[in-house]
């Protein structure tokens, strides 16, 4: 899943806030209160696996400052996951190679 949330990365960004957005939509598009209840409620539970989804992969990998990541993805749930797909490369590049060439990085 994760293969397709880095392939797919600008679509994927543009899903996540139009979902975040969900009781904006649902009142725009004067919905009522059953079908606006059912899509903030579905499309908050879209938006939770999709969390839950990167922050196992942050756990997972070795990263660099992962506590700074899985800190920001508690404090900043709309702002960090989409940051770390898109920097997600870098961060685990940049631990893979911090000794190889002989040199340490600060």
């Amino acid at each position: 899943m994760i293969q397709f949330i880095l392939r797919y990365k600008i679509f994927v960004s543009v899903i996540f806030y139009l979902l975040w957005g969900a009781s904006f939509f649902a009142n725009v598009l004067n919905l009522g209160e059953t079908g606006s209840e059912v899509m903030i409620w579905t499309s908050n539970i879209i938006l939770f696996i999709f969390w839950l989804i990167i922050l196992m992969d942050m756990i997972r990998n070795e990263i660099r400052d992962k506590t700074f990541w899985i800190l920001s993805m508690i404090f900043l749930p709309f702002f960090a996951p989409i940051v770390y797909i898109f920097r997600r490369k870098n961060l685990i590049h940049l631990e893979e190679n911090k000794f190889k060439s002989g040199r340490r990085f600060k």
